[in-house]
Parts: C-alpha cells; sequence; structure tokens
C-alpha cells in the first residue's frame, strides 16, 4: 500500500462508519441535548468515573439528537480511553460530527489534534512496514497549523489585521505610520561548537527537542543522525535516554 494512498483509506473506513452510523437511530428528532435525561445521566457517570456507563447515555444522545455537538466530543474522547471499547475510526466520525455541529467552538483546535492522535494508532495498526513518513507528515502538519495559531495572536498583539499577507513590503510601498513598529529581537549568540546532550523526558520528540535547542523544528535530521547508535527510527525515543545534540550548521 502505497503512502498516499493512506488518507484515502482513513476517509473511506469513517465514511463507511458514518454511512452505518445513519441508521442507527432517527437523526431527525429535534431536540437539545443539555435538556435530555440521557446526558445528564452520562455527566453523572463522568463525575463518579463510570465511563462505560457514560459512553452508553452518551451514544444514546446522539442517535436520537441530532444537535448534540457535546455528546459527540465525550463519545470520542471515551472509545479513545476505554481499551475494552477502544475504536480509532469511530472515534474520528464522532470528533467530525462535533466540528461540523459546532465549528466556532473553542474546542475546535483540541478536537483536530485529536483526529490527528486518532489517525496516528489506525496507521500503527496497518500490517506491513510502518509508516514512518506518513506520521510525520502528520506532526508536521500539526506543528504548521499551532505556527499559524501563533502567528494569529501575534497580528493581534501588534494590532495588525489577520488577513494581512506576510511578505515584506517594499521601502518605496510602505509609509512612515501604516503600522506600529516592530521591537527589534536581538541576535542570538553563536552555537557552541562542542556538542551538548539531552535526557529524553516524557513527551519529547525531536521535533520538541529541536525546538528547544535550536528554536524551531526543522533540524530533526541532524539530531538523529547523530544519535542513530541509540535510535530505531525518528519516534523511537525512550524515556532516560541521552542524545547528543550536535551545533547548529553554519547557514
Amino acid at each position: 500500500m502505497k503512502i498516499s494512498s493512506l488518507p484515502i483509506l482513513l476517509h473511506a473506513l469513517v465514511g463507511a462508519f458514518s454511512f452505518l452510523c445513519s441508521g442507527c437511530g432517527s437523526s431527525d428528532l429535534p431536540g437539545i441535548e443539555e435538556n435530555d435525561s440521557a446526558y445528564d445521566r452520562g455527566r453523572a457517570h463522568l463525575r463518579q468515573g463510570n465511563e462505560e456507563e457514560a459512553l452508553d447515555e452518551f451514544l444514546s444522545v446522539t442517535r436520537r439528537i441530532v444537535q448534540s455537538p457535546q455528546s459527540h466530543i465525550e463519545v470520542g474522547r471515551l472509545l479513545m480511553k476505554l481499551d475494552s471499547r477502544r475504536d480509532p475510526v469511530a472515534a474520528i466520525y464522532h470528533y467530525r460530527r462535533f466540528l461540523q455541529l459546532s465549528p466556532e467552538s473553542k474546542e475546535a483546535a483540541t478536537v483536530e489534534q485529536l483526529i490527528v492522535t486518532a489517525e496516528r494508532e489506525i496507521i500503527r495498526k496497518l500490517p506491513g512496514e510502518p509508516y514512518v513518513e506518513h506520521l510525520e507528515a502528520l506532526g508536521l502538519r500539526e506543528e504548521n497549523n499551532r505556527l499559524k495559531r501563533e502567528l494569529s495572536d501575534m497580528r493581534v498583539r501588534l494590532g495588525l489585521p489577520l488577513e494581512t499577507t506576510d511578505t515584506v513590503q517594499s521601502p518605496s510601498a510602505s509609509t512612515p505610520s501604516a503600522s506600529p513598529a516592530v521591537p527589534l529581537v536581538p541576535a542570538k549568540p553563536p552555537e557552541p561548537s562542542v556538542p551538548r546532550t539531552h535526557v529524553v523526558q516524557q513527551g519529547d520528540s525531536l521535533y520538541a527537542i529541536s525546538r528547544k535547542f535550536y528554536g524551531d523544528s526543522a533540524h530533526i535530521d541532524l539530531i538523529f543522525n547523530a544519535n542513530r547508535d541509540v535510535l530505531i527510527n525518528k519516534r523511537s525515543l525512550k524515556i532516560g535516554q541521552k542524545l547528543r545534540i550536535p551545533p547548529r550548521p553554519a547557514p
């Protein structure tokens, strides 16, 4: 199976699940999930730690009420958390239903990351060789989305419109007081010539380590190549491993 065909496979799996779920209940019944007794029971079960019972109640809500975004997100989370009922394909379906029903929600960005996590689990379970390149592509997409959000936040703080492009304006086209002055960032001191070391912690990845030591995530290959004696691949980090961090290459 080619790497490029994996997204199509994932969409096909989720699409098939969506079709099957369309017959699970009356999708055209009106209602508000917050007023539904099953929704209240599901929230109560969550508070008490009864996650299996909570999942059944929230599923009942999604089958009977169209506008049930919170029930969909709770179902997705529980399907990824409960080992006895783990189903990443079904979880992606419920996460996407949440995004369809509440696209402007504050939780939308978090749900998009949850979809990426579920996709990774599906890919890891596919037969044959691990799809390392595709998993790294998912990581780059996640990093790109984070950088876009940070750029938008910076524009707001500087009083710039969000739709402003990233191209640099030529001096002849610029005006003296068109935008607030941006403070100059002091140049970073030169990288030390002696390699540094880093002990792998919980949640570390080569992307995070690259950002920590170089200021961006573009140097994962540099770190990986310097530690091929201890790393099988770019995802094989183990807590407590000591990695060599080579100096940043000269521009």
